[in-house]
């Protein structure tokens, strides 16, 4: 099924509020707040943050989060499935990040006043296309430019990385950046080859594995499984994609080979564990 063209898949609005009104939530939908004006607090789970003009928030299915207002305060916000993403992630070249997007323990993506520009700069355009009663959904333009605003979203996530890391030492960093290259080429079982990772960061095989296993404590390989797996639950979780699909996603052999790693880590054949979460 292609979700670009289910109603709910992405829309986008413009709030000027008082006080704060919970909007209606779909089982795997995400939204992103960009405070444009106003003051108060944005409460996510059981964490607690001053918001202002510039602030993004990215919030996933299962956060629970409201907005204590304190100056009146307008905001834009994207509502997307993940299902829109997944198929918009598998219509192009492009790998995100987005499980590890959601800032309900951080707070604003990022304070970046230039970055913020761009993103609503980004916003402004498909809020003016849907106001111009271009639907969304099945739109070209609108597809065009939430891969613009994924990829930006993403390299902010990277940048608060590199931010909250700039303290460590060299082999940490170096372990950093391989975190980010597994994470960006996950579906990509040739390029998470251990000669090839080594080769990319200009480094033997022996000495790689040796740093990553100090600083990380499992070995590149079974960080590499521990990551596929997890995205793997996720989207059993919040997508209504079949086990083949999901295999083929990840670079999975066959169906047999993902149920044996699955049921290894998780107890559960991914068919089972599906039914127990929906249960």
């Amino acid at each position: 099924m292609n979700y670009f063209n289910q109603p709910d898949a992405l829309s986008i609005d413009q709030l000027v509020l008082d006080q704060w009104m919970m909007p209606v939530r779909y089982p795997e939908g995400y939204d992103l707040y960009l405070i444009q004006a106003g003051e108060g607090d944005h409460l996510a789970n059981e964490n607690r943050f001053m918001y202002k003009k510039g602030d993004v928030f990215v919030l996933g299915p299962n956060d629970r989060y409201r907005f204590q207002i304190t100056e009146q305060t307008r905001l834009l916000k994207l509502s997307f499935s993940l299902t829109y993403l997944i198929d918009l992630m598998a219509s192009g070249s492009h790998v995100w990040g987005y499980p590890d997007w959601v800032t309900s323990g951080t707070g604003t993506l990022t304070n970046d006043s230039a970055e913020q520009g761009k993103l609503q700069a980004l916003l402004a355009i498909l809020l003016s296309e849907q106001l111009s009663l271009h639907p969304l959904t099945g739109n070209p333009i609108a597809n065009s430019l939430m891969q613009t605003v994924f990829s930006l979203i993403d390299r902010l996530y990277e940048q608060r990385l590199t931010e909250s890391t700039s303290h460590i030492s060299y082999s940490s960093e170096l372990i950093r950046r391989l975190i980010v290259y597994i994470r960006q080429h996950i579906g990509e079982p040739d390029r998470l080859r251990m000669n090839h990772i080594a080769d990319t960061f200009n480094y033997s095989p022996g000495h790689l594995s040796a740093l990553f296993k100090q600083q990380v404590g499992d070995s590149i390989q079974q960080f590499i499984v521990r990551f596929k797996l997890k995205q793997v639950a996720a989207r059993l979780q919040h997508t209504s994609l079949t086990i083949s699909q999901i295999a083929d996603e990840f670079g999975f052999a066959d169906v047999c080979h993902l149920n044996k790693l699955f049921k290894r880590h998780y107890k559960y054949t991914p068919t089972a564990y599906r039914q127990s979460i929906s249960a």
